[in-house]
C-alpha cells in the first residue's frame, strides 16, 4: 500500500511538473496578448482625442503659437536679409558690368601701336555678366522660399491631417497585415506631406540663419567691399593718367581685375551654397527625419 501510494504521488508530481512550463507559457501570452488590446484601446483612444481637437480647433489655433512664431519670425528676418544681400551684390555686379564697358572705350597710343584698357578687362567683363545671372537666380530662389513659407502659414492643413489621422485609426482594426500596412503608409506619407509644407522652409532659413551667421556673413560682406573697392580703383583711372603712365595704369588694372575675379568667384560659391544648395540638403534631411520618426512607431511589416 505504502509503494502504490509513493508511486501515486510521484506521478501526480511528475505530471504537475510536465505542465508548469506549458502553464507558464499560456500565462506570459496571455500577459501579451492584454498588453496588445490594452495598446491598441490607449492608441485608438489618443487618435479619437486627436480628431476631436482638430474638428474643434482652427488652423490658426494649432499651427501658430509662441514656439512657432518665433521660428517663423527669425526665419522670415534671415531670408529678408540674404535677399537684400544678393540684391546688393546684384547692383554691384550691373554697376561693375557698366564701369567696364566705360573703360572698354578708352585706347591710348604708347610709342609703339595702340592698346585698349578694356582688352584687359574683357575676361572680368565676361565672369560679371555671368555673376548677374547667377545673383539673379539666387534672387528668384529667395523669393520662392519666401512664397513657400507663406503658403505654408496660410493654408489649412486640418483637411489633411484628419484623413490621416482616420486612416491610421481603421488600420488598428484592419483584419490583415497587407490592408494595415497600406493604410498607414499612406496615413504616413500625408503626415510627412504636411509637416514637410508647414516647417521645412521655417526650419531651413531657422537653420541657415545660424550657419550663415557663424561661417558665411563675414566672408561674404568682405567681397563684396573689397569689389566696390576695386570698381572704385578701375573708375578712377583717366584717359590722361593712362596715357602719362601706361605700363603703371595696366599694371594696377591686371592687379584690380584679378581681385575682382577672385572675391566674385568667392560670392558664387558663397551664394550658392546659402541660397540653393543648403535647402535642398535641409530639405533632404527633414524628408528622411520625418519619414523616421512617422514610420518607426506604427509600422507593421507585411508577412
Amino acid at each position: 500500500m505504502r509503494r502504490d501510494a509513493s508511486r501515486l504521488y510521484f506521478n501526480q508530481y511528475r505530471g504537475t511538473t510536465m505542465l508548469n512550463p506549458f502553464r507558464k507559457i499560456a500565462r506570459i501570452t496571455s500577459v501579451v496578448t492584454q498588453a496588445d488590446k490594452r495598446i491598441k484601446a490607449e492608441m485608438t483612444l489618443l487618435l479619437i482625442l486627436c480628431i476631436f481637437v482638430l474638428m474643434t480647433l482652427s488652423w490658426q489655433d494649432l499651427a501658430h503659437n509662441q514656439l512657432t512664431g518665433g521660428i517663423e519670425t527669425e526665419s522670415a528676418a534671415y531670408l529678408d536679409d540674404t535677399l537684400h544681400k544678393a540684391g546688393a551684390a546684384f547692383l554691384i555686379a550691373r554697376a561693375l558690368n557698366a564701369t567696364i564697358s566705360v573703360m572698354q572705350s578708352f585706347t591710348i597710343t604708347p610709342f609703339l601701336g595702340e592698346l585698349s584698357l578694356g582688352e584687359v578687362l574683357d575676361p572680368v567683363n565676361d565672369l560679371v555678366e555671368r555673376f548677374s545671372l547667377v545673383m539673379l537666380a539666387v534672387t528668384v530662389s529667395i523669393g520662392i522660399q519666401q512664397l513657400l513659407m507663406e503658403i505654408g502659414i496660410a493654408v489649412d492643413m486640418t483637411y489633411i491631417i484628419l484623413p490621416a489621422l482616420i486612416l491610421i485609426l481603421v488600420s488598428l482594426f484592419s483584419s490583415t497585415q497587407m490592408s494595415k500596412h497600406r493604410l498607414r503608409m499612406l496615413a504616413y506619407k500625408l503626415l510627412l506631406f504636411v509637416l514637410l509644407v508647414r516647417f521645412a522652409i521655417p526650419m531651413t532659413g531657422l537653420i541657415g540663419s545660424q550657419i550663415s551667421a557663424s561661417f558665411l556673413a563675414d566672408k561674404r560682406d568682405t567681397a563684396m567691399e573689397s569689389i566696390e573697392k576695386s570698381k572704385e580703383k578701375i573708375s578712377a583711372i583717366t584717359i590722361t593718367e593712362a596715357a602719362a603712365s601706361p605700363k603703371d595704369s595696366l599694371k594696377q588694372l591686371k592687379k584690380d581685375s584679378q581681385e575682382i575675379v577672385g572675391q566674385i568667384i568667392k560670392l558664387i560659391t558663397l551664394f550658392v551654397f546659402e541660397t540653393i544648395l543648403f535647402p535642398l540638403l535641409v530639405l533632404w534631411g527633414l524628408i528622411k527625419l520625418f519619414g523616421i520618426i512617422l514610420y518607426s512607431p506604427l509600422s507593421i511589416k507585411t508577412e
